[in-house]
């Protein structure tokens, strides 16, 4: 067992790895090319986190959240050509046995399957972490692109939570998908 993931994953079409701090004129455009998509969903995305100098001031937080083992953030990049597709992390925030998964995609990758394909092989990589039984996707109950993930790929719907709004497309009904433990460990 892991204490924490490795720094770069490989799968048949995509890198999965940690940001560096080089990566942030690429993630900024990639924010600022989208916000209009992301805004309504996340409370983060906006005309301030298009900015070069936020991503590195958020990478370097990032660095300091891998080391601490409170979150371990990565960037999605295509395997051949290295476009900066988007972003995957998972977060130590609901108990010691558990991880969640968050993700955003760029639009030009939307439809091809990417973030399935990036959100299976971190689910393999939780499986390997020391004392994780649990990984979770949370979604608004009106964000369809973002339920249909987990839905694709096994995890079930235990329970809706009910939360402040944080964006504007958001209702307050929380949806909480949960792999299934046996599943993670097969």
């Amino acid at each position: 067992m892991l204490d924490v993931p490795p720094d770069r994953i490989v799968t048949g079409r995509l890198l999965i790895r940690r940001e560096s701090a080089g990566d942030a004129d690429a993630v900024a455009d990639v924010i600022g090319r989208n916000l209009a998509r992301l805004a309504p969903w996340m409370g983060w995305a906006t005309e301030e986190a298009a900015q070069p100098s936020v991503q590195s001031a958020r990478i370097a937080e990032a660095v300091e959240q891998w080391n601490a083992g409170e979150m371990f953030d990565y960037g999605i990049f295509e395997r051949d050509g290295g476009a900066f597709l988007g972003k995957i992390g998972m977060h130590r925030r609901i108990g010691p046995h558990g991880i969640e998964l968050g993700y955003w995609l760029d639009a030009r990758a939307e439809g091809r399957g990417m973030i399935s394909e990036a959100v299976a092989a971190l689910i393999r990589e939780a499986s390997r972490l020391d004392g994780i039984n649990r990984v979770e996707i949370q979604c608004d109950a009106a964000n369809l692109r973002s339920q249909a993930v987990p839905k694709r790929l096994g995890f079930v719907l235990d329970r809706i939570e009910h939360r402040p709004i944080a964006a504007t497309s958001e209702t307050g009904k929380h949806m909480v998908w949960v792999y299934q433990p046996e599943r993670l460990r097969a």
